[in-house]
């Protein structure tokens, strides 16, 4: 029955979008009980594209996918610019309201940062992009010090010497990726509960502030340590 009402209507999804499409009306029809129900929503718009550019998912041909990265390219500049200005329009005059402010500029930070590191990475490759973001966290962390320490030489030397590690990692994960990947990942994970960053629900102000610290600090290392672990190679020299 349902496959000849498509082929009526000249259209053949693939199996995963029709699982997709079901996921997205029962979340619409079971968010009456309940809001938490609207993840099924999410998962049945995002799930199949995620999946497919992971490389598990292979359910369509080149003009497809070429339809699909178009779309999303689309959406990446519609909704990136509706949120700048609506994050603009909430910081202005009078209208600061607070948790919609935290909330607006976080979803453009998970936006800005998808986009930025997804360029990166199609155009310089896995190791070599890792090895730059983890030097520019060297650099930027040397620079901060230095400013913030100019008057205290003995702190301006401690402090710097934390932008060590980063350089290392930088050398590391263009000769051992997968080494680098593991230590990436490890690190991501301590400093997520070693700082109580899971606590992002709350009253206070700081709590409310560390999903920008997940996304902008915790983000670049442990989806670089993921990059380095898939990437499949031993030694990039470039």
């Amino acid at each position: 029955m349902m496959n000849k009402l498509l082929s009526r209507l000249d259209w053949q999804p693939a199996q995963a979008t029709l699982i997709a499409g079901l996921l997205v009306i029962l979340g619409f029809a079971l968010s009456e009980i309940n809001w938490w129900f609207l993840s099924l929503v999410a998962l049945g718009t995002f799930g199949p594209g995620i999946l497919r550019e992971l490389g598990l998912l292979n359910d369509q041909d080149e003009f497809q996918r070429r339809a699909d990265r178009r779309a999303g390219y689309h959406a990446f500049l519609t909704a990136g610019l509706f949120t700048f200005l609506y994050d603009a329009y909430l910081r202005s005059g009078d209208r600061s309201v607070g948790e919609a402010e935290i909330s607006v500029s976080l979803i453009l930070a998970v936006l800005w940062f998808t986009w930025f590191l997804s360029s990166l990475l199609s155009y310089w490759g896995p190791q070599k992009t890792v090895s730059r973001v983890l030097n520019a966290f060297g650099w930027v962390w040397l620079v901060f010090n230095i400013a913030g320490n100019l008057g205290d030489f003995g702190s301006l030397i401690m402090q710097s010497l934390l932008a060590a590690p980063f350089f290392l990692m930088a050398f590391v994960a263009k000769r051992w990726p997968r080494i680098a990947g593991v230590v990436l990942i490890a690190v991501s994970c301590f400093f997520f509960y070693f700082f109580d960053l899971y606590k992002i629900i709350g009253p206070n102000p700081l709590e409310r502030g560390r999903g920008m610290v997940i996304v902008l600090f915790i983000g670049p290392l442990l989806v670089s340590g993921i990059i380095l672990l898939r990437s499949g190679k031993t030694v990039d020299q470039t």
